[in-house]
C-alpha cells in the first residue's frame, strides 16, 4: 500500500470517529435537556428550538397539552421556576405547570434565557411561548 493510501485512511478514520463523538455528545445533551421524575410528561420546544420535559401535576393542564400536541399550537407554557439538574438548570414546578394564550409581557421568556438568568427567575413565574413535540405516558 502507498503512503498516501494509509495517510488517507487515517484521515478518513479520525474524521468518522470525531463525527460519532460529536454525534454521542448532542445525544447525551438532549436526552439531559429532557430530564424528568414522573411518568406523565411532555416536551416543550421553543422559538429557537430548544427543547425541555414538563411533568403537569393538573389533570385538566395535562389535558390541555395533550391537545396542543395534538393539533400543533403555539401556546405560553410555564409555571414557576426552580432549580433542577437537567441541561438547563432548572424546570417548572410540576403543580405550577400552566398553559396560557396570553401572559404578561415580563414573564415571557425562552429556555435559554432563563437557564442563562437562573437567578433572576428562581422562584418566579416564567413563560414559554411553546409547541408541544411529544408526550409521554408510562404505565
Amino acid at each position: 500500500m502507498k503512503k498516501w493510501h494509509i495517510a488517507v485512511a487515517v484521515l478518513i478514520g479520525m474524521i468518522v470517529v470525531l463525527g460519532v463523538a460529536v454525534w454521542a455528545a448532542n445525544y447525551v445533551d438532549a436526552l439531559n435537556a429532557l430530564r424528568h421524575d414522573t411518568k406523565r410528561w411532555a416536551v416543550i420546544e421553543d422559538s429557537y428550538r430548544d427543547r425541555m420535559a414538563v411533568e403537569p401535576s393538573s389533570n385538566d393542564v395535562w389535558s390541555d397539552i395533550v391537545h396542543l400536541n395534538q393539533n400543533g399550537t403555539i401556546m405560553f407554557v410555564g409555571g414557576i421556576v426552580e432549580r433542577y439538574n437537567n441541561k438547563w438548570g432548572f424546570r417548572f414546578k410540576p403543580d405550577t405547570v400552566s398553559v396560557a394564550q396570553f401572559t404578561a409581557e415580563g414573564l415571557q421568556a425562552t429556555i435559554r434565557y432563563v437557564s442563562e438568568n437562573i437567578e433572576y427567575w428562581l422562584n418566579g413565574w416564567a413563560y414559554v411561548s411553546s409547541r408541544i413535540v411529544e408526550i409521554h405516558l408510562e404505565s
